[in-house]
């Protein structure tokens, strides 16, 4: 029981408000594996425009990088698997390793998904995201910014 509780005591931040810190721990693991799983094929910054995206939403949405990346239909790596398998089969890929040790050790420390329009600056990061070549319905005519395979939106 006593191990129980400080486990959960040691979740709740993790589970809380809005990020401040770069990940730790599990939440570390999976924020690289589904880093990996939606652009693991990309070169370093493609990487780095999906990790500013999830840290966005987590910000706007005040809510852990845990709870932004596991919500339903947000991320599609995770919509038939558990966070879990994720982790499992992704750890397995080539760049894992540097996703977890070096790019998640801050919080995203460059602007590259910024619109043209706006300023470079962290409030102004993409929140959304999309393969090149669909047009999402929820894009609503924002042009957004192209990196690697992906299509990066500031939406309202």
């Amino acid at each position: 029981m006593r191990h129980l509780l400080i486990l959960l005591i040691l979740t709740i931040p993790a589970l809380a408000g809005p990020p401040t810190e770069a990940p730790a721990g599990w939440e570390r693991k999976l924020i690289a594996a589904v880093i990996i799983a939606e652009a693991g094929g990309e070169d370093m910054k493609g990487m780095k425009a999906v990790y500013e995206v999830i840290w966005q939403r987590g910000v706007q949405r005040k809510r852990s990088l845990y709870a932004v990346v596991t919500q339903r239909k947000q991320f599609s790596c995770l919509n038939s698997t558990t966070p879990t398998e994720l982790v499992q089969r992704m750890s397995q890929h080539s760049r894992y390793k540097w996703v977890r040790d070096e790019l998640l050790k801050f919080p995203p420390l460059t602007v590259h998904t910024c619109p043209a329009h706006l300023l470079a600056l962290a409030t102004n990061r993409a929140n959304h995201y999309h393969a090149v070549g669909v047009t999402p319905y929820w894009a609503k005519g924002e042009v957004g910014v192209t990196i690697g395979n992906h299509r990066f939106y500031k939406l309202k």
